[in-house]
């Protein structure tokens, strides 16, 4: 059990730290901030719905939905109706937000090659299969329990 508030900690003060220092250059280079410049690479295909980008980045729905507005505003995104749906919308990736997306990525990958040059090749994919197993198997214990109770 300690082992795994230890890595629950550990993997927020990574994502504070990653914050820390990438929030500048990511800006400057893009004028995003990291969580924003995530969501926009989040689109996969160019356009997604905006339950879409909540499922795949984990950020609540109204974040999704003030970080869409400031990417309309920049001129990154259109929301559009939905050609099946049109009670929804989808929103579209614009050329400039491509652009985005491609310059505050490679001042990312600056930041994080500068800051973690050292680490061992394959050493975040094992870290990222070990994190996504462990979630997947409290996913399906939290899927498993009946509703209000706290087993």
């Amino acid at each position: 059990m300690d082992e795994l508030f230890r890595a629950t900690r550990a993997a927020r003060r990574m994502g504070r730290a990653l914050h820390a220092v990438a929030a500048e250059p990511v800006e400057r280079a893009c004028g995003l901030s990291p969580k924003e410049l995530m969501m926009l690479h989040a689109f996969e295909g160019g356009a997604a719905h905006p339950h879409e980008l909540k499922d795949r980045t984990g950020i609540a729905a109204p974040l999704i939905t003030r970080a869409l507005d400031h990417l309309a505003e920049l001129g990154y995104v259109e929301r559009r109706p939905d050609t099946v749906d049109r009670r929804r919308i989808v929103v579209v990736v614009t050329e400039a937000g491509g652009e985005a997306v491609a310059a505050g990525w490679a001042a990312l990958g600056g930041v994080l090659d500068r800051a973690l040059g050292d680490v061992p090749q394959g050493a975040f994919a094992r870290i990222a299969e070990d994190m996504e197993a462990l979630a997947e198997v409290m996913e399906t214990h939290e899927a498993a329990q009946p509703a209000g109770s706290a087993a």
